[in-house]
């Protein structure tokens, strides 16, 4: 269980793409040629082979490499810890104490285990072919892909032959009611002796808990919210040439929408729990994509753009030469368009060669009042969706 979760988190290692390279080259980078097919035909072999060496030659065994493996899993865990609590902080709640005395309950009974069961005891050797480990490596790498595919941002599974990035969109990158059940049930199963059959049954429906959720739970409300959205843009004579609908973060209840004009885009949110089946308000945001026209499309901005964002961008300006390109694949942080509270906003700007060239705009990240008001208004939604109708186009 372990090394499978090891060779599922391997594609996941190019965001440290970041530490080498610049911010745009690691953001392509980013599910690319790590989350390709071919990666995952041609990864596990070596990884097998490394194993192998790893066993063969006792290292599992040798306390100065027990002792560096503790500390990555406890700053693994410490990463964890701290992105579960930031969740109630950026909910407007500030730190709270349901989250934060069972992360550290947590944490002091894990760092008790890794020095009980791993660091004190002499570590058994691993018996398994070189084949077994080649499977275990090709499932764990190969099924992580097909998983981001149901996000969004998009996987380019057929790197280095197409840069093609797949986004189904029917899931967030992050769903706690997708993850937690799978997790309790993983858990539960690696306590349990693989002699007993229980062990098996656990983690299957573990197993079928989360490609239920994914498969069934998540299509469905996907097809539910396109007809939704078909429907609001008619009942507004909005005409489009497409749409792009998806999950907004942590939850599949609260879905976003953006459709394309010939001179704007037309954005609205839907929760599940609203008391009208109806994308309100849809807010109007002009293309502005004119303001690009001086930028060339062969450039390192121009091309990343384009191909990043799948289209579905618009422009402002920002300051002097410099413009404001936002993501609109992303959404607002909120259901209707004000004070530029766009998710993901990019800047283009000429270099010191004169180039064009393109960043992520971090304005956002210090305005964190409007972030968390934002992220509340959102799980109260979740929770208790929208009764308040508003029908004024902003």
């Amino acid at each position: 269980m372990l090394w499978g979760a090891i060779g599922g988190t391997i594609p996941d290692l190019d965001v440290f793409a970041s530490l080498f390279t610049d911010q745009i080259t690691s953001t392509s980078f980013h599910r690319g040629i790590m989350h390709s097919f071919l990666f995952a035909a041609l990864a596990p072999w070596l990884l097998a082979m490394l194993t192998q060496w790893f066993y063969g030659n006792r290292v599992h065994q040798r306390k100065g490499y027990k002792a560096s493996a503790m500390i990555i899993w406890l700053v693994f865990y410490i990463g964890a810890a701290a992105g579960i609590n930031f969740i109630p902080v950026l909910m407007g709640e500030g730190l709270s104490w349901y989250a934060l005395i069972p992360t550290l309950s947590l944490g002091g009974w894990f760092a008790t285990k890794l020095w009980r069961d791993y660091w004190k005891p002499d570590l058994k050797m691993v018996e398994a072919s070189y084949l077994t480990w080649v499977s275990l490596f090709f499932w764990s790498i190969f099924t992580h892909p097909i998983l981001d595919c149901f996000t969004s941002w998009g996987t380019q599974i057929l790197q280095p032959f197409n840069d093609l990035r797949v986004q189904w969109c029917t899931v967030s990158v992050v769903d706690p009611l997708a993850t937690i059940p799978f997790l309790i049930l993983l858990v539960a199963a690696s306590r349990i002796p693989k002699t007993n059959p229980i062990r098996r049954w656990l983690n299957w429906l573990g197993m079928l808990w989360f490609v239920g959720y994914i498969m069934g739970y998540t299509l469905w409300h996907k097809n539910q919210v396109n007809t939704l959205f078909e429907a609001s843009l008619k009942s507004k004579n909005i005409s489009y040439t497409r749409y792009y609908t998806n999950p907004t973060l942590f939850n599949n209840i609260v879905w976003s929408g953006v459709a394309e004009g010939d001179t704007a885009f037309y954005f609205g949110q839907y929760g599940f729990e609203d008391c009208s089946p109806v994308f309100d308000p849809i807010s109007v945001i002009p293309k502005q994509h004119y303001l690009m026209d001086h930028v060339p499309p062969d450039s390192r901005a121009g091309h990343f753009i384009r191909w990043f964002s799948d289209g579905y961008y618009n422009v402002v300006p920002y300051h002097g030469d410099t413009l404001q390109v936002n993501d609109l694949r992303f959404g607002l942080m909120g259901d209707s368009l004000k004070d530029g509270n766009y998710v993901f906003p990019f800047l283009l700007f000429k270099n010191e060669k004169g180039e064009w060239d393109v960043l992520q705009n971090n304005r956002r990240k210090q305005n964190m009042e409007a972030s968390r008001e934002s992220f509340g208004d959102l799980f109260e939604r979740v929770l208790h969706g929208k009764c308040e109708s508003n029908n004024t186009e902003k």
